[in-house]
């Protein structure tokens, strides 16, 4: 087998292909998450962040049923300071108002638990 050091030109794909190509890449990206955005809709419960032990909590809820929920949530939860930069729940302080959206389903339990989306600093 013979190795060669010149690079060939590659051919240019066919239109077709490259409209089915850039709508697939488009697809995966969507899929991919929420880009560092909010959701597009209301949030599910406001409040206030508290620090309980190694977690951050949602307290003073607008919603009771939300008191004392883990707001503290994995890399899949996006968390936006007040003028909208990406930050982490790490630094979220104490005091700090917020926005919080929820996913479908929530375990039944006190406090409740819930997969959070989205967390935004309020103003």
């Amino acid at each position: 087998m013979r190795c060669s050091a010149t690079p060939r030109p590659v051919r240019a794909l066919p239109a077709r292909a490259r409209l089915l190509g850039g709508a697939a890449l488009l697809a995966l990206l969507a899929a991919c998450g929420s880009g560092g955005q909010v959701p597009d809709r209301d949030p599910d419960v406001t409040g206030v962040v508290g620090h309980e032990e190694d977690a951050v909590v949602l307290t003073a809820p607008s919603d009771d049923y939300f008191e004392g929920m883990t707001i503290s949530g994995g890399d899949e939860t996006v968390v936006v300071d007040a003028g909208g930069s990406t930050v982490t729940t790490a630094d979220l302080a104490t005091g700090d108002e917020v926005e919080v959206w929820v996913g479908d389903a929530c375990r039944e339990s006190f406090p409740v638990q819930c997969d959070v989306l989205a967390v935004r600093v309020v103003d």
